[in-house]
């Protein structure tokens, strides 16, 4: 494999991608199914591909069996490992195309950085194999010292191949191969599955998602006041049990700012819970808005304190109020009809 050094994971939890929860089910010593540690591996974002490989064959050797209920997106399995084995097959086979060179591809490099928050391509150059598109990234990491993640991929000319994508990251300035992606590929049965992890949030938390900090699509690092979190359902195993959601609904909702230049905020769903973390930082600027509503949702602070403190953070920056509300919804917030026609039809 693209990865020679062998990695230890410290224990099952260490599989969860947020630190604060894998702590929590650490402390109440929360037991995992065969089938959930499985999804775990799959769902983890900071290991190497070759770890993967390792804890799921670990799986295989020393863990019970158990059946895999069909489900949205996932089919049957009598046996959990069958379904652990074809995602080691999967990852072998995708490895092995991408370094083989045959001359009927190049491939190409894109990366997130820390300074733009955004993904850079690389468009002024492509690569006749998968090894000199590795060398370039590797030489433009060195040289920049700026890259959080980045996915090489594999463009076959024939439309019947499907491209690949190596996705990787770096940590302690170590280049990982954590996923390998066929295009088109993307209702593969492991990674559809819900899994119910038990967290230690409560309802008006400040977290960070940090979701799709290192795959294919980018950074989501949002900031966000809880409001609501998928597994707070009542009855939510009952639900899985017949077959019910799939790792999509893996969802919080909360309240967060609608983008960096203004301090409106909405509240809507953040993906993949199991990436939420405790936000530490100290809030400053408009991101106090976010304590404020924190301390109102916890009961802390009074609607008029809340209203008050709202309108002080505000005053602070230009803002406007964005353009996907009703004029008969800005009109029940008590908008006159001059300012429903300067929000919702002039242009910005």
């Amino acid at each position: 494999m693209l990865n020679d050094k062998k990695e230890e994971l410290k224990d099952d939890y260490s599989l969860i991608n947020s630190n604060a929860i894998a702590n929590y089910c650490r402390s109440i010593e929360y037991k995992f199914n065969t089938e959930e540690l499985a999804v775990l591996v799959f769902r983890n974002k900071k290991i190497s591909v070759n770890a993967k490989i390792a804890k799921y064959e670990e799986l295989i050797k020393n863990y019970p069996d158990m059946e895999v209920i069909e489900r949205i997106n996932c089919k049957h399995y009598d046996s959990v490992k069958t379904l652990i084995k074809n995602e080691i097959q999967r990852l072998k086979k995708l490895e092995k195309a991408l370094t083989l060179n045959e001359g009927n591809s190049i491939c190409a490099w894109v990366e997130y950085n820390k300074s733009t928050k955004r993904r850079e391509y690389n468009l002024d150059q492509t690569f006749k194999t998968f090894n000199e598109a590795l060398n370039d990234i590797q030489s433009y990491i060195k040289e920049f010292d700026d890259t959080i993640s980045f996915t090489i991929t594999k463009k076959y000319f024939e439309k019947r191949r499907k491209n690949i994508h190596a996705e990787y990251i770096i940590k302690d300035q170590k280049i990982i191969l954590n996923n390998l992606v066929e295009e088109g590929n993307n209702f593969l049965d492991i990674d559809q599955i819900f899994i119910n992890i038990p967290t230690p949030f409560k309802k008006g938390d400040i977290l960070i998602s940090n979701s799709t900090m290192i795959n294919l699509y980018g950074a989501n690092n949002d900031i966000f006041v809880l409001d609501y979190l998928c597994t707070w359902r009542d009855g939510m195993n009952e639900f899985l049990a017949k077959g019910n959601y799939d790792s999509s609904d893996m969802i919080g909702y909360g309240y967060y700012f609608v983008n960096d230049d203004t301090t409106e905020f909405v509240v809507d769903h953040q993906w993949d819970y199991d990436s939420f973390e405790y936000y530490n930082g100290e809030l400053t600027g408009k991101y106090r808005i976010l304590k404020d509503i924190s301390s109102f949702i916890k009961g802390e602070i009074s609607l008029e304190l809340f209203i008050h403190s709202y309108d002080m953070f505000k005053a602070e920056f230009k803002s406007d109020i964005p353009q996907f509300y009703t004029d008969e919804g800005l009109k029940f917030a008590g908008m006159t009809d001059g300012d429903i026609y300067r929000i919702n039809h002039t242009k910005r």
